[in-house]
């Protein structure tokens, strides 16, 4: 049997507090006027509606003299303007009694003719397909004719009576404990680190496991040939070919969710990225190398991007699809010995006295092709300051070091 449950009056105030915590996008919607003349309102209340055929949607109050005008426009399109984070201000201005908007903004016409903003994330193009009354609002309907990015980066969002970003992956807090501990720990083996990059002419880095991530916490470049922009700071997704030594680590995945973080991958690429694993795991040591297009600005452009603070879904997922497109440069199964090699990095572990990857000892910016003398060189030397960490960091905890693996 049916209970209908009596309908109990709900307070404005209340209803937009529980509505409130839900987080929308913002975004401006613009079009030309009757009179020729830019015009435009902000709605939080923009979503997709049907792709087949392409449909989207917004609801405007039904007082709102710019709908007004808007829909009276000759054009009968409209444009979507996608606010990115950091154009809070742009929002402000247009919710402010300005009367012209756009006086004081940059901003250029779409295909259709209506206004883009500059620096939006993305616009779209639209008819107006249906407009419909409901409640204090209309519901309008737009057929898509357009659309573009324009921007690589985060959006606005209306949370809580106010305005933020959206910030993927773990809880910031305890990722910023956690990097603090790592910056500390790599204190310890600041000189080390700082010995090897002068004798080898080259640059060393301490790299830690922090959320789910490995990230640069200190680095000194002595190369007179790679004179690269500080990677202090700089993060990479622990997941394949990338981070293997801090599988099963604290901070890092283990080995189920490291080759989970592979995403839509089949059975001959999973397999790969295990024998990887156990590669590094039986040899004590990691090795990347150059393609032979280098590819170096593009992979250093995406870490960037991917080490900002508020980096995107898609910005993540750009790089972790390069990372295991150049899988095959990570941990070969055979190194020649007549081989000469282009080494992207070096990396050893430091571990704990319960045998746990604390820190890992990184060289790069290397004279390019080495040969397979000169990479054991290079390891044997990193190995001996690892092993000279190991024995620091434990005098730091009091605990005795566990020795490397050869």
């Amino acid at each position: 049997m049916h209970t209908t449950l009596p309908v109990q009056p709900i307070d404005g105030a209340r209803f937009r507090e529980v509505l409130g915590s839900y987080p929308t996008g913002v975004a401006i919607v613009t079009c030309i006027d009757e009179h020729g003349a830019a015009t435009g309102m902000v709605i939080g209340t923009f979503t997709s509606v049907s792709l087949d055929p392409p449909l989207i949607g917004y609801l405007p109050m039904k007082t709102s003299r710019t709908f007004a005008r808007m829909r009276a426009a000759p054009g009968n399109s409209f444009c979507v303007n996608i606010l990115a984070a950091d154009q809070e201000a742009v929002c402000q201005h247009f919710a402010s009694p300005a009367e012209d908007k756009f006086a004081s903004l940059a901003w250029h016409r779409s295909p259709a003719g209506n206004p883009v903003l500059d620096g939006v994330v993305a616009w779209i193009d639209c008819d107006y397909a249906s407009v419909t009354e409901v409640g204090d609002h209309y519901i309008v309907l737009g057929g898509v004719r357009d659309m573009a990015l324009e921007r690589d980066t985060a959006p606005l969002l209306f949370f809580q009576r106010g305005y933020g970003r959206f910030t993927p992956g773990p809880l910031v807090a305890q990722a910023d404990r956690e990097t603090i501990e790592a910056v500390q720990l790599a204190e310890t083996g600041r000189d080390e680190m700082e010995a090897v990059a002068v004798e080898l002419e080259a640059e060393c880095s301490l790299v830690a496991a922090v959320g789910g991530d490995v990230v640069y916490v200190a680095t000194e470049n002595r190369s007179p040939n790679f004179r690269l922009h500080s990677r202090l700071g700089l993060r990479v997704p622990c997941a394949p070919p990338l981070g293997p030594l801090f599988v099963g680590s604290a901070g890092a995945p283990g080995e189920a969710e490291w080759l989970k973080r592979l995403g839509r991958a089949d059975q001959e690429t999973v397999e790969a990225a295990r024998a990887q694993l156990e590669r590094v795991r039986a040899r004590g040591w990691s090795i990347a190398l150059y393609g032979e297009d280098g590819e170096g600005s593009q992979l250093e452009e995406l870490v960037a991007l991917y080490s900002m603070p508020h980096r995107t879904p898609g910005q993540e997922r750009r790089l972790l699809e390069a990372a295991k497109a150049r899988a095959g440069l990570h941990e070969p199964d055979a190194l020649p010995e007549d081989g000469r090699y282009d080494l992207r990095h070096l990396s050893v572990p430091v571990r704990d006295a319960h045998g746990q990857v604390v820190l890992v000892l990184r060289l790069s910016a290397v004279p390019p092709g080495a040969s397979l003398g000169q990479v054991h060189g290079w390891l044997a030397r990193l190995q001996a300051s690892a092993a000279r960490l190991e024995a620091a960091t434990a005098a730091r905890r009091g605990a005795e070091p566990q020795r490397l693996r050869a």
